[in-house]
C-alpha cells in the first residue's frame, strides 16, 4: 500500500492527487492549489490523480507516520464530480500488493 509516494510536505508536489473511499475525497497532495481547484478563479494542475481505496484503515495506511486522516482536507462530492464531468481526473489505483 506504500507504493504512493507523497511530496515533501511544501503542498505543491507534482499537482493535486486525491484519495476516494465510495463517494468521499480527500486531499493528498496539492494544497497549494486547493482554492484554485474548488473555486476555478485560477488555473491549477490537471489531470487530478484519484487513487481508490477500499476503506479508511487503507487511507491511514496510506499516508505517512504522523500524518492523521483527520488532517486532510476533505473534498466536496460535488467538487468531484465537476472535475470528473470536465475530464480533470484521472484514476490512479495503487499496484496491487502481492
Amino acid at each position: 500500500m506504500r507504493d504512493y509516494q507523497p511530496d515533501d510536505g511544501q503542498g505543491g508536489g507534482d499537482g493535486i492527487v486525491l484519495a476516494r473511499i465510495g463517494d468521499a475525497c480527500w486531499l493528498l497532495e496539492g494544497e497549494a492549489y486547493l482554492d484554485a481547484m474548488l473555486t476555478t478563479t485560477d488555473g491549477y494542475p490537471t489531470p487530478v490523480r484519484c487513487i481508490p481505496l477500499a476503506s479508511m484503515e487503507a487511507l491511514g495506511a496510506l499516508l505517512p507516520e504522523g500524518i492523521e486522516t483527520g488532517a486532510l482536507w476533505a473534498i466536496h462530492p460535488a467538487i468531484v464530480a465537476r472535475l470528473e464531468r470536465d475530464g480533470q481526473i484521472v484514476v490512479t489505483p495503487l499496484p496491487d500488493e502481492g
